[in-house]
């Protein structure tokens, strides 16, 4: 399902809905009581229009279902996790068993996200899945979410990955949206890709026509380098994204926004979203936000108090 945005405002159009709430995972790894607690009360800050989705792991639904008050109605994104892991017999179709408890519980479930184990990949694997979800899923919309792996570099070639990714979309059920996952840190530096695997990536999916979202790593607005290890920042990603959707941006230059350190480099304000002299405005921002969908954090207020700190949130 595409992120739909206002149009009123590039910088609103930019963070509305841009931060997923991944607190159950590492590093954060908060209790399901704290998480849904701390879940509610974003919901209810000054800054709840930058928020997005719970997530949870499939695993952890059932406790999630024990444990939410009755007042919790969190928006989830569900990780298939047993089928991630390689669980024996026919994890997703295990994982979605758990789903589909919770929906009967009254959960809202609007997005699904997985990996598969070992480095073969094809359409036929991914359409597979998506014939999995199709068959235990009701006619309403739901996005799903494949994550290449990375380790040291791509499993799989980016642009293999994203082209099976194009053509399991085009067969795909009316109501499953197929994107892409992108992966940007890790406990290791293994797990956290380079400037130009990134790039690889971005510009599969924009040639594929396959929106991305991304998770882990993204804790500050601004790439850093912090004793030799690099971080990715979430502006940097998000405006080399919009950027390329909107055909503002040689391809050549993405690893320059990406690999940009300075915040005085970005633009951010009302009528403009844009990196040194590219800029594109509002309507340009909202159409990509449907492409750049969003990102997993394990934490709401790290990334919403680095916003702060550049003066980009009031």
């Amino acid at each position: 399902m595409p992120t739909m945005v206002s149009t009123d405002s590039a910088k609103r159009a930019l963070f509305e809905r841009l931060i997923d709430d991944a607190s159950l995972f590492p590093p954060a790894g908060l209790p399901m009581r704290e998480a849904l607690r701390a879940h509610a009360r974003h919901s209810e800050s000054a800054y709840a229009f930058v928020g997005g989705r719970f997530v949870a792991p499939a695993s952890r639904l059932d406790e999630l279902v024990a444990t939410r008050a009755a007042n919790e109605r969190p928006d989830l994104a569900v990780v298939l996790d047993a089928a991630s892991l390689g669980a024996k017999g026919n994890a997703i179709r295990a994982d979605l068993a758990r789903v589909a408890r919770a929906r009967e519980a009254g959960v809202t479930v609007s997005a699904l996200e997985f990996r598969l184990p070992g480095p073969a990949l094809g359409a036929d694997a991914l359409g597979a899945v998506l014939e999995e979800v199709a068959a235990g899923w009701p006619s309403d919309p739901i996005s799903v979410w494949y994550e290449p792996g990375y380790h040291d570099g791509w499993t799989t070639p980016a642009e293999v990955a994203l082209a099976a990714v194009a053509g399991a979309r085009e067969s795909a059920p009316a109501n499953l949206t197929l994107g892409a996952k992108l992966r940007c840190g890790g406990a290791t530096p293994s797990q956290v890709p380079e400037v130009a695997d990134v790039v690889a990536f971005l510009v599969a999916a924009q040639a594929g026509g396959v929106p991305w979202k991304a998770t882990a790593g993204l804790h500050h607005p601004i790439r850093s380098t912090l004793g030799g290890v690099a971080a990715h920042g979430f502006l940097n990603l998000f405006i080399a994204g919009i950027l390329l959707h909107a055909s503002a941006l040689e391809v050549v230059l993405l690893d320059d926004v990406l690999a940009e350190e300075d915040p005085r480099a970005f633009q951010v304000d009302p009528l403009h979203v844009g990196w040194l002299e590219a800029r594109v405005g509002a309507d340009a921002v909202a159409a990509a936000r449907a492409h750049c969908v969003g990102f997993g954090s394990c934490s709401f207020d790290e990334p919403v108090n680095g916003l702060r700190e550049l003066g980009l949130l009031a």
